[in-house]
Formats: C-alpha cells, sequence, structure tokens
C-alpha cells in the first residue's frame, strides 16, 4: 500500500492563488500580507488538509533569531501595574528580568522593558509601539498587590505568557512558582525534622491572589489537621509580648513564613526554646532555611515559552492556557552569631 503524501505548501499557494513566499507569510500571520489573502491561504491550506512541519518552522525562527543583532528577534518585557522605582526596589522582579534578559540572549533574541503605567503611556499606544518595532513576543509581570489585569490589544500580533498568579484577561499562557508544592514541602521537611504544631505567617495580598493555595498546602499537609486553621495568620502581632502568647496559646514548634520578618524579629525567635525549626518561602536568611523558586528561573522560564509558541508560529489568546509551575529548592545559610551582622 502506497503512503498518503502529504500536502505541500506549494500546493496550498496554488489553490490560494498566490506565491508560495506569501502562502508561508500568511500561515506565520504577518502583518504584511493583507488580511483577506491571509483568510484566503488559510482557508485553502484547512481544505487541502495542509500541517506545517514543526521542525521546519523550528529552523526558520532559529536562522532569524541567529542574525545581526539589529535584525535579531526582539521581545518585550512588560511590567503591569508596575513603575520603574517599584521595580528597583522589589528583589524578586530584579531577578526575574535579569533572569529573562539572560535566556533571551541564549536565545538569539534582544529584551526591552516597557511600563504601561508611565505617564502618557496607554494600553492602546504601547500595542501600537511594540507593533512598530516588529516585537511579536510579549511577557508580562504584575506586582504582588495586583488582584487583576486587563489588557485590550488586537491579539493576533503577539505571542504572549504572563508571570504571576494575577488573574489576566484575556487568559495567557503562565509561569509562576508553584506556591501549593513548596509549602508542602516545608511543611514535610518540618514533620521530618520533629515539628508536630508548626504555624503559618502569611502574606494576606499573596493569599488572596494565589486564592489561598500556601493556606492549602499548610492544611492538608499538617499533623492535626483538624486544629491546622487557627494555627494560621496574616503577619506576626505588632508587639514580641503578642507574638509570644500566640506562640505559647497555639503551642508552636516550629513556623513557616511566606514573607521574611525583620532579621531581628528573626534573630530573636531563634532564640525561642520551644521552636524547633523556623522556614521561610521567601529567600533564606542565616539559620532561616527556605524552600524558594528563583527569580531568574521564572524569567528565563517565561522567554522559553514565548519563543517556543514563535517557534510554532502561535499568535494571540490560546485557545487551552496552560500553566509552568516551577517547584523551589531547599536553601539553607549557616547561623550567624547573635553579635554579627547577617547578610541578606
Amino acid at each position: 500500500m502506497s503512503e498518503i503524501q502529504p500536502c505541500s505548501l506549494a500546493r496550498v499557494a496554488r489553490e490560494a492563488g498566490v506565491a508560495k513566499s506569501t502562502a508561508s507569510l500568511a500561515l506565520r500571520g504577518e502583518r504584511r500580507v493583507a488580511p483577506e489573502t491571509v483568510a484566503r491561504v488559510k482557508a485553502a491550506a484547512e481544505r487541502l488538509g495542509y500541517r506545517p512541519d514543526s521542525r521546519v518552522g523550528s529552523l526558520m525562527v532559529r536562522i532569524r533569531m541567529s542574525r545581526d543583532h539589529q535584525n535579531r528577534e526582539r521581545l518585550a518585557f512588560v511590567w503591569v501595574g508596575a513603575t520603574r522605582a517599584d521595580r528597583r526596589r522589589d528583589r524578586f522582579s530584579l531577578m526575574t528580568f535579569a533572569g529573562a534578559k539572560r535566556r533571551a540572549e541564549e536565545q538569539g533574541c534582544a529584551l526591552e522593558e516597557f511600563f504601561p503605567d508611565d505617564e502618557g503611556m496607554t494600553a492602546a499606544r504601547l500595542e501600537k509601539i511594540l507593533v512598530a518595532r516588529g516585537i511579536t513576543g510579549v511577557i508580562f509581570s504584575a506586582p504582588h498587590h495586583l488582584m487583576q489585569v486587563n489588557v485590550d490589544w488586537n491579539w493576533s500580533h503577539f505571542a504572549s505568557v504572563r508571570i504571576g498568579g494575577s488573574d489576566f484577561y484575556p487568559a495567557l499562557h503562565r509561569v509562576e512558582s508553584h506556591h501549593y508544592h513548596n509549602m508542602w514541602m516545608a511543611m514535610n521537611r518540618l514533620r521530618v525534622e520533629g515539628c508536630r504544631r508548626p504555624v503559618a505567617v502569611l502574606f494576606e495580598r499573596l493569599h488572596q491572589r494565589l486564592h489561598g493555595a500556601h493556606r492549602a498546602a499548610f492544611v492538608a499537609n499538617h499533623p492535626s489537621p483538624r486544629q491546622s486553621l487557627g494555627m494560621t495568620r496574616f503577619g506576626l502581632p505588632d508587639s514580641r509580648d503578642k507574638t509570644a502568647a500566640w506562640l505559647e496559646r497555639t503551642k508552636a514548634d516550629g513556623i513557616v513564613f511566606v514573607m521574611n520578618p525583620s532579621d531581628e524579629t528573626l534573630r530573636w525567635l531563634q532564640t525561642l526554646p520551644q521552636l524547633k525549626r523556623l522556614v521561610t518561602l521567601d529567600v533564606p536568611k542565616p539559620g532561616v532555611p527556605c524552600l524558594h523558586t528563583s527569580g531568574k528561573l521564572v524569567g528565563a522560564k517565561a522567554v522559553d515559552v514565548v519563543v517556543a509558541e514563535l517557534h510554532r508560529n502561535e499568535r494571540g489568546v490560546p485557545e487551552h492556557p496552560t500553566a509552568l509551575l516551577l517547584e523551589g529548592t531547599w536553601q539553607e545559610l549557616d547561623a550567624v552569631p547573635a553579635t554579627a551582622s547577617p547578610t541578606d
């Protein structure tokens, strides 16, 4: 039995009455091809059952990306709801962009930052700027306090991904820390080290943004699940006496912090004999380990997602948005003497 021959791009071009190069550009969604021509070519491809070779598409994108710096693929990193000063102050944001920039360079791309909240900037104006600069891949990042993001664009121009757990409209592919898993693994580590009554200090804005993921994992993996819900709170009490009273009332023997308290508070907590272990899901501090997802890794993986979309010639809002959840790694720094100044 002879094999069925796949439909070729040349046949699609003949069927649509255009050149082969035009057919290729139309199927990639290139803006320089007239919309009616794009529609005619796509209709012809559908009738003939044409399916592009993903390996060839990936190769062509890599060829375009490997050209000289001026002509290489350009990506946008868009800071939604954050100013330039906000970005400079936030360590995780700095690390995220650093990771994205490095991975973009490794992929042969240029990465540019944009701030929609700058004076005089609007979403519509930013869209026009990106299109004019030939930018086809966009990474969105929003700060912890931003619960919802709405971007009204012609999405057919871009391959896009978002970083973080804010509700984003329209729904895009996303990359973020696996917050549920990280809390689960921190609780497991505490259990192995003998903690039977750990408590959790949560960050309220992040809790709301993540729809309670940290608390859910804390309760699900707690040695005393029936009592565990009452062993969580948002932030520490506003004095040492009140904190000590809360720890006494809950009979706590360990603490998981979603966000780090001050170094001074941590040093004081480390002197309390009933606490066997302190753990954070933020960055490690001397004597306080963490289960942490690197911001650099989050940024790098966001670039990978966008570049993969470009390889597949995928633009627009995805029909089935996917989430890439990155698990944290255990990090631990040696404790420092009480007279020394701990490093961050």
